[in-house]
């Protein structure tokens, strides 16, 4: 469940409102390329995200969150790696899982990074987490720069909502199963080892609630909470030096749909662990 949580709100995935073209292309430029990269070869198939995002209008799913990644290469701005959040607008209360609404992610660049990827996302309302699911549970969809791109992705996006009611049931199973305080600890601690930082932190760190709803002992808060200090950042660890500094926010567009999609296969894990320990 990708994206760089810091960013919602000014992306406008916290307010859920859908994103004009003007909204888009100030914070995805990307979006609205005309050509491909200067430096991709003549074979690359160059498909405008533009067009797929007008397809995606069409179909009834509407872009609410919009992404670029940062580059240092001045002439590489505009075809970026981006990233945008689709959502249906038209109250289909069937698509609803618990606090949560279901997402289509996409990602796509101009300059070769990435193919065009559709991935199932769940928006979390109780505090604007966006998770990405793991492949474990909804295979990611790699579609590449030829034929009819915008029919596939629009395609694509059945594929995704068949998979909500499994997508649900996970959930579920995550919400039914209550962690101690040691198995709450010892989760933490395996997600600790999936993100790579130079800060020393400890489990009871990533525990740390930022809002009361995220209280409860059981797998889907824990997960949450672990999430959001993971990816948002703001925790205080101790550098090389022994001097206190807080974790910068996830800002890669790819290590951000690593680390939740990392995130979700353990926690699915540990749901199983805990289950099959109760049978």
């Amino acid at each position: 469940m990708i994206v760089n949580l810091s960013t919602f709100a000014r992306s406008g995935s916290r307010d859920a409102r859908p994103l004009d073209n003007e909204a888009l292309l100030r914070l995805a430029p990307s979006v609205f390329a005309e050509s491909p990269y200067s430096k991709m070869s003549e074979r690359y198939g160059f498909i405008p995200t533009s067009r797929v995002v007008d397809g995606m209008r069409d179909a009834g799913w509407l872009p609410v969150m919009a992404k670029d990644q940062r580059v240092r290469l001045e002439d590489k701005k505009g075809f970026t790696r981006h990233m945008l959040k689709f959502r249906r607008q038209d109250g289909q209360a069937l698509l609803n899982v618990g606090d949560s609404i279901p997402e289509i992610v996409l990602i796509n660049s101009h300059d070769g990074s990435s193919a065009y990827q559709l991935h199932s996302g769940i928006f979390r309302l109780v505090c604007s987490n966006g998770l990405i699911v793991a492949d474990s549970t909804f295979n990611k969809i790699s579609i590449r720069h030829s034929g009819d791109v915008v029919q596939r992705v629009i395609d694509a996006t059945s594929e995704v909502v068949r998979e909500i009611p499994r997508i649900s049931s996970s959930i579920g199973r995550m919400q039914g199963v209550e962690l101690s305080p040691d198995e709450r600890e010892a989760f933490a601690a395996s997600a600790l080892q999936l993100r790579d930082s130079t800060l020393a932190l400890e489990p009871a760190q990533v525990l740390q609630t930022r809002r009361v709803a995220d209280r409860g002992p059981d797998l889907w808060s824990t997960f949450n909470v672990v999430q959001e200090n993971l990816i948002r950042g703001g925790v205080y660890g101790r550098d090389a030096n022994n001097r206190f500094r807080r974790t910068r926010a996830v800002t890669s567009i790819a290590e951000d749909t690593r680390l939740n999609k990392a995130l979700w296969e353990l926690t699915e894990r540990m749901a199983a662990l805990k289950l099959g320990q109760a049978a």
